[in-house]
């Protein structure tokens, strides 16, 4: 029973330290596969499962072969169930190129420092889903409160932007 116990405490351990320390095997390359079958989280449920079933079955009197089966058993299953919750949380992660710049060009924000041609100015756009002023450029004339369209970005604080379609009755030539 004592074997059981200390089996469930280093995977109960394990398990706090890898969701503690998101990804630490990420960083020796452990799950090769990149499944989740090799995670920390699959290995910590599998021996709190081991040790867990096995202190269930010892308590109920059963010889330690038939203990050890029931804690594979549980462990199995709780192990199965940290692989399918890791593949989900990495289906989840967003791709390097969601946060390029470039997915700027053709949003739309409104001017909050107006400018001249060839000037800075600061328009706010939707970026990732949350509001990010940024500096411009332009060839016209825009003033505080117009609708703009990125047309390239140039910078990571710094986009070229062209009046929308609402030109509040300016020629644009």
């Amino acid at each position: 029973m004592v074997g059981f116990i200390t089996v469930a405490a280093i995977g109960f351990i394990l398990l706090l330290v890898f969701l503690i320390f998101d990804g630490i095997l990420d960083a020796v390359h452990l799950d090769f596969l990149g499944s989740g079958v090799f995670s920390g989280a699959s290995l910590g449920g599998f021996l709190t499962g081991l040790g867990c079933g096995g202190i269930i079955g010892a308590s109920q009197g059963w010889p330690f072969i038939f203990s050890l089966l029931l804690g594979i058993l549980v462990g199995v299953a709780i192990a199965a169930v940290a692989v399918v919750l890791y593949r989900l949380m990495r289906k989840s992660e967003v791709s390097e190129e969601e946060f390029s710049l470039d997915r700027l060009v053709g949003t739309t924000g409104v001017v909050t420092a107006g400018a001249k041609p060839g000037e800075r100015g600061l328009v706010q756009l939707m970026y990732l889903s949350s509001p990010r002023t940024v500096s411009f450029t332009s060839t016209v004339k825009l003033t505080t409160g117009e609708s703009v369209a990125v047309s390239e970005v140039l910078g990571p604080d710094t986009v070229i932007v062209v009046p929308t379609i609402d030109t509040y009755g300016r020629n644009l030539k």
